[in-house]
């Protein structure tokens, strides 16, 4: 089958630092389109003598963490006919699916999307003393480049470096809420945007179709308008 061709990631760790910046999206973007067009394709001769790992595409997961060194929203404030309240912690778990295309030994393309909880955020009816209860939710949809530079060898170890681009997606939304009636406009604030994303890290197989992966990302993020009054996430 299908799957069975695909080796299994588990026990993964990401890192992640976003930081303001955005200039190099275009050029991230620019060098995956090139690698793919520029890729050749495996030759199954040349591959015969090396780990079958390094021949093949890739599907699983990452599990980390999510460091920041962006903005944090004041603790407290006020809305429109209510105050709000929030708790940002400095890291968050998180949680990233991903599936790999290879296109040499030394080359793969890789779609990934993520989930991570930036942190609480409760609001107040000041009129009808309501509350609701809910999180910042920020989903990163990258594609990236992948470069093996012993892809080519029979080293078990495999380092790469990735460059590529980012879209993020952020939504405050509601859990729950201690309220008569749920008002629907606390529940509408989301914000979108495109940034890059640079990183390195290292696989380690340890059968044919599964493996390991430590790999450390930076991904600034920055939103064109205020999120729970703040845009550098």
């Amino acid at each position: 089958t299908l799957l069975a061709k695909l080796p299994i990631f588990r026990g993964m760790s990401t890192i992640v630092f976003p930081k303001q910046r955005q200039l190099l999206t275009a050029l991230a973007v620019l060098i995956i389109l090139c690698g793919l067009t520029l890729a050749p394709a495996p030759d199954a001769s040349a591959q015969a003598t090396l780990h079958p790992y390094r021949s093949q595409h890739q599907a699983g997961i990452r599990l980390g963490v999510w460091s920041n060194s962006g903005e944090t929203p004041v603790p407290s404030g006020t809305i429109p006919d209510g105050t709000y309240q929030t708790d940002f912690k400095g890291a968050a778990f998180y949680f990233e699916g991903f599936v790999g295309l290879r296109f040499s030994p030394a080359f793969m393309g890789e779609l990934s999307l993520g989930l991570f909880n930036r942190g609480d955020v409760n609001l107040r009816d000041n009129v009808y003393t309501d509350e609701f209860f809910g999180n910042l939710l920020i989903y990163p949809l990258m594609l990236r480049a992948k470069f093996y530079p012993l892809g080519g060898t029979e080293s078990r170890l495999q380092p790469y470096v990735c460059a590529g681009g980012a879209f993020y997606y952020a939504h405050h939304s509601i859990q729950f809420y201690r309220s008569d009636v749920y008002y629907a406009g606390f529940d509408t604030e989301s914000a979108t945007s495109f940034e890059f994303t640079l990183g390195g890290g290292v696989d380690l197989p340890i059968a044919s179709k599964i493996a390991l992966d430590l790999n450390v990302a930076y991904l600034p993020l920055e939103f064109s308008k205020d999120l729970i009054t703040i845009r550098n996430y």
